[in-house]
């Protein structure tokens, strides 16, 4: 696996790009999934978005391991705990939005898929949320 870009470390680099866009994706899912006309033309590039940052969250997850064997005896603990979980709260995320797609005509399916869709993003919010903050402490805190 590629460890470096340009000689910086792969893993900051890639967790700044699941930092934003798995939130973002979060919450244009759920818009999606709220929006009859917007499921029409969105639904399926959605779920295409959300495998890509299904992806970036387990290169994410799979750099950091690889940093921390780099980087014997770091106290990371906490973020490795919560990092290691992100990438299942992406694929909640992911398969949220294509039960959306799927369900995108039926008229009684659409409120369930938008709860489902509303608390896969929060819970992938909030986790992703946590996991950053976790792993700012370890590198930034006191």
């Amino acid at each position: 696996m590629i460890d470096t870009v340009l000689g910086l470390p792969l893993h900051p680099l890639v967790v700044h790009a699941v930092v934003v866009l798995l939130p973002l994706m979060a919450i244009i899912t759920v818009i999606v999934a709220a929006r009859p006309r917007w499921r029409t033309v969105a639904a399926w590039p959605v779920v295409a978005a959300n495998l890509v940052v299904l992806a970036f969250t387990v290169l994410a997850k799979e750099s950091g391991e690889h940093l921390l064997r780099q980087m014997a005896g770091l106290q990371i603990d906490t973020h490795v705990s919560l990092g290691s979980k992100l990438p299942i709260f992406a694929l909640l995320v992911t398969l949220a939005s294509l039960l959306v797609a799927i369900g995108r005509q039926r008229k009684g399916f659409t409120t369930l898929a938008v709860v489902v869709t509303t608390l896969a993003a929060v819970v992938a919010v909030f986790w992703t949320l946590r996991t950053g903050h976790s792993g700012a402490e370890s590198v930034w805190g006191s």
